[in-house]
């Protein structure tokens, strides 16, 4: 009887400490979820990350990141399409906030300074090289959070 009542202490204490054992291993994988969370892109990087996509010619990638107002169809997605691939190279030189002050929390606007080189054959253009300039060239770049809290682009200006 000793010995079935030692037992069954026995196995108590290992249920009992397998669940703190296993609580603490719950706990610290939550606290290491946490702590390795990406944060969503500001805006800054998303008008960076679109650019550097138009760079790489990821061009189905970089419209996917414009607000819908701005390619409401296909043919819309198709004309800056054509227009993005008229580049040879684009790359952010300088970006910075613009009008902070008349921010929200859904809209905000970047000046960009862009380098930029055109192919030679968008000179052909309707729009001599779609209003881009070989060399540096400035954007102002509003941004917008869509319905799912994503910031897209929602329109690319000459000025402000």
């Amino acid at each position: 009887m000793a010995r079935t009542i030692l037992l069954t202490l026995l196995i108590i204490c290992v249920i009992v400490a397998g669940i703190n054992v296993t609580s603490t291993l719950i706990l610290a994988s939550q606290e290491k979820i946490n702590k390795s969370r990406v944060p969503l892109p500001t805006g800054e990087d998303v008008v960076r990350i679109f650019f550097n996509l138009i760079n790489e010619k990821r061009i189905p990638e970089a419209i996917g990141m414009m607000d819908s107002s701005m390619v409401p169809d296909d043919t819309t997605k198709q004309q800056w399409g054509i227009q993005f691939n008229s580049l040879s190279s684009v790359s952010v030189t300088k970006i910075e906030p613009f009008h902070k002050k008349e921010w929200t929390h859904t809209k905000k606007v970047y000046k960009v300074v862009l380098k930029v080189k055109v192919k030679p054959e968008a000179a052909q253009a309707p729009i001599p090289n779609y209003g881009w300039e070989n060399g540096e060239n400035i954007r102002w770049i509003h941004i917008q959070k869509n319905k799912k809290g994503l910031w897209k682009i929602s329109q690319i200006a000459t000025g402000p």
